[in-house]
């Protein structure tokens, strides 16, 4: 379960970053469109990031498993 830990810190903050970031670029004095297409495409790679964790976990847990299987 320690194996986790550091994924799900990246996963978080790279989530944290990409809102924070997605904030500032809306409140500068950038033309709106460019606004929306940088929102856009940053918003869209956090749920990217919540898959990939994901799918991390699952073999994280399937090599606990199989570690067990060994003994």
């Amino acid at each position: 379960m320690k194996k986790i830990i550091l994924p799900a810190i990246f996963a978080f903050l790279y989530i944290v970053f990409i809102f924070l970031y997605i904030f500032t670029v809306l409140v500068s004095t950038t033309p709106i469109i460019l606004k929306v297409l940088i929102g856009g495409l940053l918003f869209a790679t956090a749920p990217l990031m919540v898959y990939v964790f994901i799918q991390r976990y699952k073999e994280l847990k399937k090599e606990e498993k199989d570690d067990f299987s060994q003994y």
